[in-house]
């Protein structure tokens, strides 16, 4: 019977770690990406606005407030919520493969 990893001579040890070499790289990725799109984004607390009587709720009621989603304040976010998800889903893997070659 005929083995494509035969005629590469390719092991399962070779396998995971080619693996484990990707994931490691899309974790480097993936942290040099959120810490950039955190650095861009601006604050969300008070901070010295609260010493001028400005509140966080007056942005809500207007209309940039409530289409917040769709500026690029709302990308970033959404942005840094999907990078975070796929950096912790590519962590766990690279775990779970560190376990299973030992």
């Amino acid at each position: 019977m005929f083995n494509v990893l035969s005629l590469f001579a390719i092991t399962s040890a070779d396998i995971y770690l080619y693996v484990k070499i990707a994931l490691a790289a899309i974790i480097l990725i993936c942290s040099a990406f959120i810490i950039f799109v955190v650095m861009k984004q601006s604050a969300n607390s008070d901070g010295m606005e609260a010493m001028s009587g400005k509140s966080s709720s007056d942005d809500r009621d207007s209309y940039y407030g409530k289409n917040a989603a769709n500026s690029k304040e709302g990308k970033l976010k959404k942005w840094t919520y999907i990078c975070a998800a796929a950096l912790a889903l590519c962590a766990i893997a690279f775990l779970i493969l560190t376990a299973a070659v030992k």
